[in-house]
This record gives structure tokens, sequence and C-alpha cells, in this order.
């Protein structure tokens, strides 16, 4: 792997932003543990993928001939979490294979998936029972057990929040203006309710958009990548798609009622849920240009 190239100092700058100064040393020695986990996994390492913010992800081959994505993270604990979800979700078939795991070097083998263009870059429409299916059994075959070290969906919301907040400052007045910073403020206090309230708890996928599921062919289905998971509402996970590929305002709500009825969910629940993260995905609206009109409209929405 040239770590010389665009793609890797791309990522080493989205590292740095993410976890700070402590990247630099565990860049550092990245050459040569990767140059170990293919000695010891019998890879042929590939080049880098230009994606991920919290994860170096490099295409490789096993001695088998299978394709496989290596990842590797500052954050071992990150590492770990997402080893353990994804091995829990395996039988569902909607996660790929872990094939290795070293904690000391955050670094995941993972299957990979043929596809590797995420639902969000793709102009194919999904239908929504196909996004209902992909939940569902992720959820039904995660059940959460005790002694995992899972962190509540209460701990998510407060680290999720505080996150945006900062980030949201961080990108000046004319975001702010768009979006006062007291509008996410008043939709982590509904989260916060929420999370205190709910009802059978599931092991969340915990970051469940577009810009995380694959497409894994007729076969296999959709296929969710990059999880954060975390144990609560089941409700959390479908948020995303209500809004998704959905401009008319008025087809949200319907789309949560559909959504929630599939998954066998309140929706008066799962539409709660949407109008708590309404403020942080105006947010992200006005982060990528979108019109005063698309950010009113998801903002209208917040407490």
């Amino acid at each position: 792997m040239d770590f010389s190239s665009a793609t890797p100092d791309a990522t080493r700058g989205r590292l740095l932003a993410r976890f700070g100064t402590r990247v630099e040393p565990w860049w550092q020695q990245l050459p040569g543990a990767i140059a170990e986990l293919a000695d010891r996994w019998e890879l042929v390492v590939g080049q880098a993928v230009g994606r991920g913010n919290t994860s170096l992800v490099v295409r490789c081959q096993r001695a088998d001939g299978r394709p496989a994505v290596l990842k590797l993270t500052p954050d071992a604990e990150l590492g770990r979490e997402e080893a353990s979800a994804l091995r829990r979700w395996e039988p569902s078939g909607r996660v790929p294979l872990v094939w290795g795991h070293d904690p000391g070097v955050g670094a995941l083998l993972l299957e990979a998936i043929p596809a590797e263009t995420p639902l969000s870059e793709q102009h194919a429409a999904v239908d929504l029972n196909d996004v209902a299916t992909l939940i569902g059994e992720l959820h039904r075959s995660g059940a959460p057990a005790g002694g995992d070290g899972w962190a509540t969906l209460a701990e998510r919301v407060e680290l999720i929040f505080e996150h945006w907040v900062q980030r949201h400052r961080r990108r000046g007045q004319v975001t702010t203006r768009a979006v006062p910073v007291d509008r996410l403020r008043r939709g982590h206090q509904l989260a916060r309710a929420l999370a205190a309230d709910a009802g059978e708890p599931v092991l969340l996928h915990g970051d469940l958009h577009p810009s995380n599921v694959l497409d894994g062919g007729a076969l296999r289905g959709l296929v969710a990548i990059d999880p954060r998971p975390c144990v609560g509402d089941a409700a959390v996970d479908a948020v995303d798609w209500v809004f998704w590929a959905a401009d008319d305002p008025g087809a949200w709500r319907p789309r949560s009622r559909d959504l929630a009825a599939a998954l066998g969910l309140d929706h008066e629940r799962l539409w709660a849920w949407c109008t708590a993260f309404a403020a942080m995905l105006a947010a992200s609206k006005a982060a990528r240009g979108a019109s005063a009109e698309e950010v009113a409209a998801v903002l209208a929405l917040s407490p």
C-alpha cells in the first residue's frame, strides 16, 4: 500500500480531525502493523478506500482468493465493539463476516461486499420493505445479552448530540443561522426523554443511514456496515429512512407510519424520534449546501 498517495493522506486528515494528535504515533506504526497482519492473515494488500472518518480502510485479498477489507482505527474500543456486534448479527447474513480482529492495533479483517458503493451514492430506488427487512433481521439476530459491555442508547444520545453541537458551532454563522444551536439542544432533551422511557431493548446498529448500507445482491439483500452499536429502542435505527430520497415533506409521516407497521413498532414513538433528530438532520443539510427551503422543512419538525 502506498502511504504517500492522496487517499491515505486524506484519511489521515479525517482521523486527526476526529481523534486529535493521538493519531500521529498510531499512523507512524501502521506500515509495519499492516505488513505483520498481511503475513499473519495471509493477505495480499491493495490500496486504501477513500471513505471513513474513524478508520483507514484497505482492500485486500485472502490466500483463498476471496476479497476482503482491512479496517484499522486508532480507537481500539470502536474496533472491539464493531467486531462483537458484527459477529452477533452474523446469522442474519446482513453484515460482513468478521475474519479477523486484532485489538492491539485496532484492526478488523472483514468480508468484502462486491457492491461497495453505498446506497447514498446510488440512484436506484430502494423499497421501504427491503429497509424494514434489513432492520428487523439485524434486531432479531442481535438480541442483547448481559456482559457484552454494550453502551446504552442513553449514553449514545449524549455522545451524538454533544458531538453535533460542537461540530455545528465550528461551521460558522451561515449554518448556525439556518439551524440555531438551541434547536439541537431541544432535540437533545427530547431524545434524552425518549431514551429513558424505552421499551424492550434491542442491539441497535446505531448509525444506520444510507451511507452505511450496501446492496448485497438479489440473494443477500441489503447489507449494513460500520455500526456504532448500543442497546435501546428499536425505532432509532429507522429514523434516517423516513427522510431518505423523500423530498416531499408531506411524505415523511406516511413513510414513518409504513416503516413502523413493517417493523411492528409504535408509529408515534418512531415519529417522536424523527422530531428529536430533525434539527440534526437539518444541520446536516445546511452543511451540505441544501436550499433554505429544504433545511426549513426538516427544521419545522423539531421541538
